[in-house]
């Protein structure tokens, strides 16, 4: 069967299918895994200026989300892990082992000096009466230059080695700190380095499909998507495409006005078929984290909703267009605006600092009112009792 859709229906249709309207349809721990699952991961970000990414990007679609179902469900319930994929990640502890070569090459890209190594046989063997530690409870006093000219204590740069290698994985955090244990005692068995894929396309396919999913649209082109898939080139792309068509994990969708298609996964049909149907669509609205993964493919973004988002959290103040950190504000199928929010949880109060509505956007008294809607059950994800810079809805 041929899928051919109106740009406004393939909006419709990634909005369907990253719960992005009508009544949410997650809630449940259980069902956060399943979500995960289809997302793929969550981007990890520990900024904290009005919540951290991979909170922003569960409170956008699960209903009543708490940020302690994700430290559950992390760090207690163990159903997911923190790891490398678009660099760090969440996602579901069952992908682990799929993640092999990403270790393998992270081991071939950092040069880890003998020092380092050295330091990292001694944590092991201090692991193994001291089964979750951080670095501190090394109480070492030498500091390195690490990677990006970072200076770090040798104890944080020989743990940061062996997460990525597998030696150990993240068993929790406190704030910012990372407590870590042997990946032996969280995988008891498993080697985190035997690639469980045979060949180049198998593993690069298993990737894209992930990613794919996790968007609901995507092309067969260089795309931010891509990123932290390892030494992927184009003719290691193309042969994975060729195999997930072959073996009909995915589904290409012409868009008219796109000069080439795109494609999606089978598990997204209903959502598909919905919009082709012309059900109706029931709007809502959603602030998302700057590195949401609706947002992954930026181009396509802008193809599909004539929309440009660029996170300026590193770009100097006097080259930014908005604010350090901005959220692109979905309604329906159109991206209204941006907004910049900051909350002071000790004082329980979420600030609105500035709202940018889009050019060809009206300003309607529905607007406003959605907005302070949205704002409302966004304070409550934080705690908040008090929004100072509610619009003025008469």
């Amino acid at each position: 069967m041929e899928f051919t859709l109106t740009r406004s229906q393939a909006r419709q249709f990634i909005v369907l299918w990253q719960g992005l309207s009508g009544p949410y349809r997650w809630r449940t721990n259980a069902e956060i895994v399943g979500l995960v699952h289809q997302l793929g991961c969550l981007q990890f970000d520990p900024i904290d200026i009005c919540g951290r990414n991979a909170d922003l990007v569960l409170q956008a679609r699960v209903g009543g989300y708490r940020k302690s179902q994700l430290e559950t469900l992390l760090y207690k319930e163990r159903k997911l892990i923190d790891a490398l994929d678009k660099n760090m990640a969440i996602y579901a502890e069952q992908d682990y082992p799929n993640f092999a070569r990403n270790r393998l090459h992270t081991m071939s890209y950092h040069r880890v000096s003998e020092q380092i190594e050295n330091a990292a046989a001694q944590i092991k063997q201090f692991m193994r009466t001291h089964p979750v530690i951080c670095s501190q409870d090394l109480q070492w006093d030498e500091n390195l230059v690490w990677v990006w000219g970072r200076t770090a204590s040798l104890a944080a740069i020989a743990l940061e080695v062996m997460l990525y290698r597998g030696d150990v994985v993240i068993h929790h955090r406190r704030g910012t700190i990372r407590y870590y244990n042997l990946t032996s005692e969280r995988f008891p068995g498993l080697d985190p380095l035997a690639d469980p894929f045979a060949d180049d396309a198998e593993y690069y396919g298993w990737r894209i499909e992930r990613r794919i999913r996790a968007l609901g649209l995507c092309w067969n082109r260089p795309s931010d998507a891509w990123l932290g898939i390892e030494k992927m080139k184009s003719p290691e792309r193309q042969a994975a495409f060729a195999l997930l068509m072959k073996q009909n994990r995915i589904i290409p969708v012409m868009v008219e006005g796109l000069d080439q298609p795109l494609f999606t996964v089978p598990e997204a049909l209903p959502w598909l078929e919905k919009v082709m149907r012309k059900e109706p669509f029931r709007k809502r609205m959603e602030f998302l984290g700057p590195l949401d993964n609706a947002l992954w493919d930026r181009r396509l973004i802008e193809a599909l909703f004539d929309f440009q988002y660029k996170w300026e959290i590193y770009t100097p103040k006097v080259q930014r267009q908005y604010d350090s950190y901005v959220l692109p504000v979905l309604w329906g199928d159109r991206f209204v605006g941006r907004i910049a929010l900051e909350t002071k949880t000790n004082e329980g109060k979420l600030i609105v600092k500035q709202f940018w509505r889009e050019a060809k956007v009206r300003d309607s008294r529905a607007l406003r009112r959605t907005l302070n809607q949205t704002l409302e059950r966004f304070a409550l994800f934080h705690g908040c009792t008090d929004i100072d810079g509610l619009f003025e809805e008469s």
